[in-house]
C-alpha cells in the first residue's frame, strides 16, 4: 500500500482507553485543538455539561471509554474531549467541502477537499492519518487530527472509502447517533460497499450531512443525502459523482442564507462536473491537482486527499 504520510496506529484488540497511544507533540497539538474548539462554540461549563451528557447517552460506549483514555493522557477533563468530538453536530456551518468519484479500470477513485477554519492553521499541521488493526471486517485508515476518534474521511483497503460534507437544512437536530461515529462504526464492522452504503442511509443520524461512499468494484459509487428525518441516494451518471454542500434530491429548505458554505457551493460543484466531463484524472495525484483548481479549493482548505478502495492506496496533501 502507498503511503504519503506517517501513521499512528489504533489497536482495536485493545481495550478501548489503551488503544491511542499519543506522542508528546501529539498530545501538545491535541490539548491546543481542543482549547480552539472551546473558544469557537463559546462552550462554557454548560456547553460543555451538555456536550458530556450527550456523548454518554448516545455515542456507543467503547468510544466513550476511548474518549475517557484521551482525556487522561491530555490531563484535560473528559467534557473538552467530547466537544472536540462532537464539533461536527455543533458547528457545521464552519465547512465547506467538495468530493468527487469517477471510475477507473481498476475501481473508483474518490477524492475530496476538506474545508474548515482554523486558528494558525492547527488542523492543517495537525493532520494525522490512523490505521486502525483488530476488527473483524478488517483494517482502514482515517484522515484527522490527535484527539479525535471518529471519521470524517477514509479508507478500507477492498471494502469502500467514505468522505462526509457538510449541508445545512432547516430540519431540527435529534438525539441520535453523531455521523462521525456512525462512519467509524461503519468502517469498523460493514465487510462491503453495499452493506456500508445500507448502515449509512439506514441509520438515524443526530444532524444533516452528505456522504460520498465509493467501492472496490466499477460502478460502486454514490452520495447518501441524510436529514434528521429524511434521506435520499444519488447515483453516478456517465461514471462519475460529486457533492459539494447542497442537497440535490432533497428539498431541505434554504439551511442558512449568506454563509460562505452555502454561497460557494453550487460553484465548486458546477466546476467539479465540467472538469470531469472534459477528462476523468488518471491518477490519485492527479485527482489532487483538480482539487486544487482556483474554484473549488478555497482559502480555508486545511486537507486534500484521494483514495482507492481497490487497492488501498492513498494520498494526501496538506495546503
Amino acid at each position: 500500500m502507498k503511503r504519503t504520510r506517517g501513521e499512528t496506529a489504533v489497536n482495536l484488540a485493545h481495550a478501548p482507553g489503551e488503544r491511542w497511544r499519543l506522542t508528546w507533540s501529539q498530545r501538545r497539538l491535541s490539548r491546543s485543538l481542543v482549547k480552539a474548539y472551546l473558544r469557537d462554540l463559546g462552550a462554557g461549563d454548560e456547553l460543555a455539561a451538555l456536550a458530556e451528557q450527550a456523548a454518554r447517552d448516545v455515542v456507543p460506549a467503547r468510544f466513550v471509554e476511548e474518549m475517557e483514555g484521551i482525556a487522561g493522557q491530555l490531563g484535560m477533563p473528559f467534557r473538552s474531549i467530547a466537544v472536540a468530538n462532537l464539533y461536527y453536530d455543533a458547528l457545521k456551518f464552519a465547512w465547506g467541502c467538495t468530493a468527487m468519484a469517477f471510475d477507473t479500470k481498476d475501481g473508483p477513485v474518490h477524492a475530496r477537499n476538506l474545508n474548515w477554519w482554523t486558528e494558525n492553521r492547527l488542523l492543517n499541521h495537525g493532520t494525522m492519518v490512523s490505521r486502525f488493526e483488530g476488527c473483524g471486517a478488517g483494517s482502514f485508515i482515517t484522515v484527522g487530527w490527535p484527539g479525535f476518534i471518529g471519521a470524517l474521511s477514509g479508507v478500507a483497503p477492498g471494502r469502500f472509502a467514505i468522505t462526509l460534507n457538510a449541508v445545512l437544512s432547516e430540519a431540527p437536530p435529534t438525539v441520535a447517533l453523531p455521523v462521525v461515529f456512525l462512519i467509524r462504526d461503519v468502517f469498523e464492522t460493514c465487510s462491503t460497499f453495499d452493506e456500508a452504503v445500507r448502515r449509512l442511509a439506514e441509520t438515524p443520524v443526530a444532524s444533516d450531512s452528505l456522504l460520498l461512499v465509493t467501492g472496490a468494484s466499477r460502478g460502486e459509487m454514490v452520495v447518501i443525502e441524510p436529514t434528521p428525518t429524511s434521506n435520499a441516494l444519488r447515483h453516478p451518471e456517465h461514471g462519475a459523482v460529486w457533492v459539494a454542500n447542497d442537497y440535490k434530491l432533497i428539498d431541505a429548505g434554504t439551511g442558512a442564507p449568506g454563509s460562505d458554505l452555502q454561497a460557494t457551493s453550487c460553484g465548486r460543484y458546477d466546476r467539479v462536473g465540467r472538469l470531469l466531463e472534459e477528462r476523468f484524472p488518471q491518477s490519485l495525484h492527479e485527482s489532487l491537482a483538480y482539487l486544487s483548481d482556483p474554484e473549488i479549493k478555497m482559502a480555508i482548505t486545511v486537507q486534500q486527499m484521494a483514495f482507492a478502495a481497490h487497492s488501498g492506496e492513498y494520498a494526501i496533501r496538506i495546503p
